[in-house]
């Protein structure tokens, strides 16, 4: 009987290394990576049009960059997911990107699915101050709080993205949650 092959961060590094010159290690590549840095940049953005536009570049630059990564200097995911970021970086100016989709104002009372407008201004204003408290953390809590809550990845898949072993994830998931709570009371 034939083992199954371990995928684990080794794994899609070497894949990536042969995905260079191998079609079919790059179709493993990207239907593997593909929904997730396309969950991750539409939780960013919000826009579904824009997400779109952003895996595309994303990919375009994976395939362009492929012999330049190197498995020695972190995971394959933490660099895909690195250039995913500098595509939505440049898209916005290469600025950090804080702002979300906008928010619909118009408010119908027919629809019983619509929040009321004072419903809507809080919840606003709640995400508003969320937003501003997720940019007071560090990248890394950041990114540790989106891929599990936003994209709700496991410890080890965010551990696999970030190069990270999976406890380490849970205690700097703990320590983020922590410093965000406190983050958020600060502002009330």
């Amino acid at each position: 009987m034939i083992s199954p092959i371990k995928k684990d961060s080794a794994y899609w590094g070497r894949l990536a290394r042969e995905a260079i010159e191998d079609e079919a290690a790059f179709s493993e590549l990207y239907d593997h990576f593909f929904p997730r840095v396309y969950q991750h940049l539409m939780g960013k953005t919000k826009n579904e049009a824009l997400a779109d536009e952003l895996v595309s570049e994303t990919f375009i630059r994976m395939f362009q960059h492929l012999k330049d990564y190197d498995p020695a200097k972190g995971a394959f995911s933490t660099w895909l997911f690195r250039i995913a970021q500098n595509a939505m970086n440049k898209y916005y100016g290469s600025k950090a990107y804080t702002a979300h989709a906008p928010w619909a104002e118009d408010f119908d009372p027919a629809d019983p699915g619509q929040l009321p407008p004072e419903k809507q201004y809080l919840d606003k204003e709640r995400s508003r101050e969320l937003k501003e408290a997720m940019m007071k953390l560090s990248d890394r809590e950041r990114q540790i709080l989106e891929m599990t809550y936003w994209l709700e990845m496991k410890s080890n898949e965010v551990g696999e993205a970030l190069g990270m072993a999976p406890s380490s994830v849970r205690v700097g998931l703990k320590q983020a949650r922590e410093k965000l709570r406190k983050l958020l009371e600060e502002g009330e």
